[in-house]
């Protein structure tokens, strides 16, 4: 049981980092596969998102566990409460019909809803009033039934709110790093024995005067965007999501680049000097 829960939470781990980064990439006017990202660069990129989440989850099985021992103790008004709950999964079927008005926001409550109603549901239905009836084979036959059905919804359910969720997410990173290319990104320095073709977006190029240097060319204005194993991506300081080009260097013996602190804030970082 264990086990399948690690898979399954490892599982969520890497759709939600590879749907948000493909959200992002994609408001960004890029593919997430231009990034040759690795399942450890998805898993990563899913942490820092998922700790609001992981909170409400954890409050919400402790509430469940909760009510569980109302449950047992037979507390009043937990007997009407579970005949409710029989019913609890039409709840997200009767906001069906409302789905046009706000497709994102019922992109996630329905999901959201379908796991609890189902589950609630499953809880209610196999709570039986009488306990030695409870031990009957074919009573146990039937909650395995219902749990089986419920746990499977829950789960695609769970994938969907998932997906919707990164979406969101991955747009908000897109938005915050379209807004602060400037400002938000490392800079960067390149310097190159040949000429790299880098040009426009607040970028600049010049010859390196030095005599005998391994290098001809430098280059500036530009910022760090993503770096993957060897190759290093890096956008002029102009850059956008509408226009502007993506440059990928690959780091060898005939290129260095310089990443150069407070270098975003400096106003004449494209200088001859």
């Amino acid at each position: 049981m264990a086990g399948s829960l690690l898979s399954l939470f490892t599982a969520v781990l890497f759709y939600f980092g590879w749907a948000s980064t493909d959200a992002e990439t994609r408001a960004l006017g890029l593919r997430d596969t231009v990034f040759h990202l690795s399942t450890s660069d998805y898993l990563l990129r899913s942490v820092d998102a998922l700790f609001l989440p992981a909170w409400l989850g954890t409050a919400a099985a402790f509430a469940a566990m909760g009510v569980h021992r109302l449950v047992r103790r037979g507390a009043p008004g937990t007997a009407p409460m579970l005949r409710l709950g029989r019913h609890a999964w039409v709840v997200a079927f009767l906001l069906l019909p409302l789905y046009p008005l706000t497709p994102t926001a019922f992109d996630l409550a329905i999901p959201l809803l379908t796991i609890t109603g189902f589950l609630f549901t499953a809880y209610a239905r196999t709570r039986p009033a009488d306990m030695t009836a409870a031990g009957a084979p074919s009573v146990r036959a039937h909650h395995v039934r219902v749990w089986a059905l419920a746990l499977l919804i829950s789960v695609l359910s769970l994938f969907w709110a998932v997906s919707t969720y990164a979406g969101i997410v991955g747009r908000g990173r897109a938005e915050q790093t379209a807004r602060t290319v400037r400002t938000g990104l490392p800079a960067v320095v390149v310097f190159s024995e040949k000429d790299l073709l880098i040009r426009g977006g607040g970028s600049c190029r010049f010859r390196v005067p030095i005599k005998d240097s391994a290098y001809s060319y430098r280059y500036a204005g530009l910022r760090l965007f993503h770096i993957a194993g060897d190759r290093v991506f890096v956008v002029p300081r102009e850059w956008s999501p509408q226009q502007g080009t993506l440059f990928e260097l690959k780091q060898s013996e005939s290129l260095r680049i310089e990443y150069v602190s407070g270098g975003n804030e400096q106003t004449d970082e494209c200088s001859s000097g």
